[in-house]
């Protein structure tokens, strides 16, 4: 395939840019994905990788910018899923309308879609990847399919949480995760090495969708890493031409016509992109027209509750398990919360575990969906980085609701720690504030181009042919971990695009491949490596 003329440019491979290049693909359209980062290798960590990966500005404890904040869910092919704890829920159907939780001075936190537009689509990565959940057992799941890979059994710790639990009244459940509990689709079962979060899976329990996802993709897909998007040209006032992006290896510049381009880069990488892609008819950025690209950026609210307990008689190390083994929802919709709706309760292993002195570290995640702010934004600073491109300001203030909210559910963490007995108890803080895992709004979701930015299928208003597909879609982040709705809405558009641009329906439906791939890396001339497929 000749890189200088494509049917579809997707910026992006992680959690919904692999979904689309995957299908689209598939179904003979020729595809360029683009991704600033690599692949990463077996045992690499978060901690290690990020140190190269460029920060943005956010506000300090002063309201100053300082280069400190958090713009990537991890840069590296597979975006987050290369790196995160597999933990995936699925949207409550409150979020997808929560206008009587959100304060008055919020934007309009309304989807433009239903739980019921998207259950399909969670259905199909569920069977396609395998998600281990206990049907039924979380008292807020969603109608979903009766059967499932068996969940998890619960960790020590996770003993001792869902225990606590119960003698508080609660209905812990366990955590639905994207790791295998049983051998599944050429995957082993996880076998509870160590603490999953943060890290690259070492056995594959883990799906690894930049292998198994690009693969399958085959011919029709050239995989272009360590390229970065500059910016898009639009042919027409209503119409993208191409891309320009820079070959991070050569430092050279290159240029690719696109009958679609698909956004999938992040909410804050994608509107940042966008902000750059300004033009005679476009002078304040590609969807700008009303002032709302890069608004509504959401973090969530979250924190950790850490203690130490007595450990009930020895444990080795397999009785640990992955990084979240349960998980709890009784405090989503809470009446004495602020604005009544709350959130979720996990636990959250540490990094370092174990029994040390007869005593075990307990620890639990508090998260929960913040306001969707117009003040709270992605925007471009005034200086540029090393290759000349506007560095990314990520202006985020904590609402008060939220920050009464966050505290409600500090407590409720505490009490569940107090109840298995733990000791020592301190709050641990997430540092949200500056950017993190859970990237949401930017390119927010609706039917009113004055207030949103895409239209329900994810297409820019008043541009024909330009796409997001990552969290930035979401009016509303939801309570619950994001990757796996950025995945269902991903394949819902992504099917739609292939009726569009071959004007029949998908022939081929999601697949995963993780045979080994020994094709040779191909190259296209003596600027640019790019791989078919991952490699």
């Amino acid at each position: 395939m000749h890189l200088s003329d494509v049917d579809v440019c997707i910026i992006g491979s992680g959690a919904s840019g692999s979904i689309a290049a995957n299908v689209l693909a598939r179904n003979g359209l020729r595809v360029l994905l683009l991704e600033e980062g690599e692949r990463l290798p077996k045992g690499a960590s978060l901690a290690a990788a990020e140190v190269g990966w460029e920060a943005a500005y956010v506000r300090d404890g002063q309201g100053n910018l300082s280069p400190t904040g958090r713009p990537w869910t991890a840069c590296a092919l597979g975006g987050g899923t290369a790196l995160y704890a597999g933990i995936s829920f699925r949207l409550r159907e409150v979020d997808f309308d929560a206008r009587r939780f959100v304060a008055s001075d919020a934007l309009d936190p309304q989807w433009p879609i239903r739980y019921g537009d998207l259950r399909p689509y969670y259905d199909e990565i569920e069977r396609t990847i395998g998600i281990v959940r206990r049907p039924g057992a979380d008292p807020l799941e969603p109608p979903s399919p009766s059967e499932s890979l068996p969940a998890h059994p619960y960790s020590l710790p996770g003993r001792m949480l869902a225990r606590a639990g119960e003698n508080l009244g609660l209905r812990p459940f366990p955590t639905p995760l994207a790791v295998n509990s049983v051998p599944y689709r050429g995957r082993p079962a996880c076998h509870w090495c160590g603490p999953c979060n943060e890290h690259v899976c070492p056995t594959g329990a883990r799906v690894d969708v930049a292998a198994g996802l690009l693969r399958a993709a085959d011919g029709a897909l050239t995989v272009a890493t360590r390229s970065r998007a500059v910016r898009i040209d639009l042919a027409h006032p209503d119409r993208a031409g191409s891309v320009e992006w820079l070959d991070l290896r050569s430092r050279t510049r290159r240029r690719t016509r696109a009958r679609c381009v698909v956004l999938a880069a992040n909410a804050v990488q994608s509107a940042a992109l966008l902000l750059r892609s300004t033009s005679r008819w476009a002078p304040a950025g590609i969807g700008n027209d009303h002032g709302m690209l890069g608004r509504g950026l959401s973090f969530k609210v979250s924190g950790y509750a850490v203690g130490a307990a007595c450990a009930p008689g020895a444990a080795d190390r397999t009785a640990y398990g992955p990084h979240s083994t349960v998980a709890l929802s009784d405090h989503y919709l809470a009446a004495d919360c602020a604005s009544g709706l709350g959130g979720l309760l996990y636990e959250a292993s540490p990094e370092a575990r174990g029994v040390s002195l007869g005593r075990i570290s307990l620890r639990v995640h508090y998260v929960a969906a913040d306001q969707p702010m117009a003040g709270n934004r992605v925007r471009l600073a005034n200086t540029r980085d090393r290759f000349g491109v506007e560095r990314i300001v990520l202006d985020y203030r904590s609402h008060p609701v939220d920050r009464r909210r966050l505290g409600h559910l500090a407590e409720r963490a505490t009490d569940l720690l107090s109840a298995a007995g733990a000791e020592d108890l301190r709050q641990e803080p997430s540092g949200y504030e500056r950017g993190s895992r859970h990237l949401h709004g930017g390119c927010r979701a609706g039917t009113d181009p004055a207030t949103s930015v895409v239209d329900a299928g994810g297409r820019g208003h008043g541009v024909d042919n330009v796409y997001v597909i990552d969290g930035g879609y979401f009016p509303f982040a939801g309570g619950v971990n994001p990757t796996f709705t950025i995945q269902a809405n991903a394949l819902r558009i992504a099917y739609e695009l292939v009726r569009r641009l071959t004007g029949r329906p998908p022939r081929a439906r999601l697949s995963l491949n993780l045979e080994p791939d020994r094709r040779p890396t191909r190259t296209t001339d003596d600027r640019v490596s790019v791989a078919q497929g991952a490699q």
